[in-house]
């Protein structure tokens, strides 16, 4: 394996007496090498504990300018630990990381949480969630020392066979999203997730393209007006969908279920073998329609809020 290393000085000294072995390193934007060297303990990790981290690879492949959200502990030229921070609303902050096998109990984990709640608390926000796969006990115990409150939990889903097709006229269509859905789009998201509704300048290319990137409108199929939104990431041979909304005052008509049916219907069909999603362990309508829909629960993800900058 090739050593990482940077020109830039690290946010911790190599190790001295009592502190962790090796450097943490602050990374503005992940290079190809040290991409390649997460995802090797990232499969280190998951061969030593399953689960699953969240590790959110298309944002850690495309991280824009100007914020430092990306954290790698590197042992001689090795990573052993990574932190990363996603930020999808100004005030609205996840962390997810995790620590090689070997190098656990060393004080690593620590000191990547201490650098990613030192740059979350530059931000502005007094809070942010620390994602932890309910398997993994030492997750939970940082999160807990460290004065975290159990903020909800999800549980994730997998599809992995393509579902029945209903005979029928349909009852929705699906298309991507173009600009001149960006406003219902905002809203029909900030509806159905009991958030404020964001004002959207369709003039604003960058930020209409963050908004639309991946997602899929769903039209009623009698009269095309929308009702509905979803988001669809794929990685290889796997995909995942994000933002799955349908406006509340269009629910109950059996548009979700016949989107969700016919998009993951599509995928299994270019290709993809297994599709993922994720639902709040408490949404109980919305864990029936993903398992009549043919997913099935593989775990939970605690999502612990945690005290930033406080004293």
């Amino acid at each position: 394996m090739s050593a990482i290393s940077r020109n830039s000085s690290p946010s911790a000294p190599a190790s001295s007496p009592g502190s962790p072995p090796g450097e943490l390193l602050p990374v503005p934007q992940l290079s190809p090498a040290e991409l390649e060297a997460v995802a090797r303990l990232e499969a280190a990790c998951f061969e030593a504990d399953g689960g699953r981290l969240k590790l959110e690879w298309n944002v850690l492949r495309n991280r824009p300018a100007g914020t430092t959200s990306d954290f790698v502990w590197v042992v001689d030229g090795e990573v052993v630990g990574f932190i990363g921070i996603y930020q999808w609303m100004p005030i609205s902050l996840e962390v997810c990381g995790m620590v090689h096998p070997e190098w656990r109990g060393r004080g690593i984990g620590s000191g990547l949480y201490d650098a990613a709640a030192a740059e979350v608390a530059q931000r502005g926000p007094a809070r942010a969630l620390l994602i932890v796969d309910r398997a993994l006990v030492e997750g939970r115990r940082l999160a807990l020392v460290r004065g975290g409150e159990l903020d909800h939990s999800e549980h994730r889903m997998q599809q992995q066979r393509e579902p029945e097709e209903r005979p029928g006229m349909p009852l929705v269509r699906v298309r991507p999203a173009v600009r001149s859905d960006a406003s219902f789009v905002s809203e029909c998201s900030a509806t159905a997730f009991e958030e404020d509704v964001r004002v959207v300048d369709e003039g604003d290319e960058t930020a209409v393209g963050r908004l639309l990137n991946g997602t899929t409108l769903i039209e009623a199929a009698d009269s095309g007006r929308s009702v509905g939104v979803l988001r669809v990431e794929r990685e290889g041979g796997a995909a995942s969908i994000y933002g799955f909304a349908v406006m509340p005052s269009e629910q109950g008509n059996g548009y979700g279920r016949a989107a969700l049916s016919a998009v993951t219907r599509d995928l299994h069909r270019s290709g993809v073998g297994v599709v993922s999603l994720e639902v709040l362990s408490t949404n109980d309508s919305a864990l029936h329609l993903y398992t009549t829909c043919g997913f099935d629960s593989i775990g939970t993800e605690d999502y612990y809020s945690m005290p930033i900058g406080s004293d």
